[in-house]
């Protein structure tokens, strides 16, 4: 009789098939875990201020260099034709959207568009301003009314995170108030 019986062969044969699947399975699982990270697309919105300060005559707000981590540009578009109206939108810490809005158009068409059917429920302290709390089921903004302009935050996130976007927003003054300034400065 052989020293090799019909069932070691078969058992042989199982044991390495099965760990060719073992392996392509793992290899499959560290594939999909490398890919599983969220990827949410980023872009630069600083360029677009210098191009909104010489097309608008308001100053222009954005958010400061010290943002909190977490919050990602995803988009930054541009209106300059008519109205001059910029929008940035967010993807915040916890997961949701927001966008700043701001326009020299009629404020109620800014609010109406940029805050959907949230209404009016309040106001909330940010800093030294003032800023009209606006809320629905799925929407909330910050609404600040100025002269010039009107700035608004709205999105499907909280309050809360609205507050910290409105707290690290810095104001770059119109182009021509700039270079006085400058000149100003050189006198002295």
């Amino acid at each position: 009789m052989s020293s090799h019986s019909r069932s070691n062969a078969t058992f042989q044969n199982y044991a390495i098939s099965l760990g060719i699947l073992v392996a392509i399975l793992l290899v499959m699982a560290f594939v999909v875990s490398s890919r599983s990270g969220e990827h949410i697309p980023t872009v630069d919105y600083r360029p677009d201020i210098e191009v909104l300060r010489d097309a608008a005559d308001y100053p222009v707000t954005a958010p400061s260099e010290d943002l909190p981590e977490g919050w990602t540009p995803t988009s930054s578009t541009m209106d300059v034709t008519g109205p001059v109206e910029w929008t940035i939108g967010f993807a915040t810490p916890e997961d949701s959207h927001a966008r700043l809005v701001q326009s020299d158009a009629d404020p109620d068409t800014v609010v109406g568009n940029s805050a959907k059917d949230a209404e009016p429920v309040g106001s909330v302290m940010v800093g030294d301003q003032e800023w009209e709390h606006l809320d629905s089921a799925d929407w909330g903004a910050l609404v600040l009314r100025e002269e010039d302009r009107t700035v608004v935050i709205a999105g499907s996130t909280t309050v809360d995170e609205f507050a910290v976007l409105a707290e690290h927003l810095e104001t770059f003054p119109v182009p021509e108030g700039a270079d006085e300034e400058e000149s100003e400065d050189s006198d002295a």
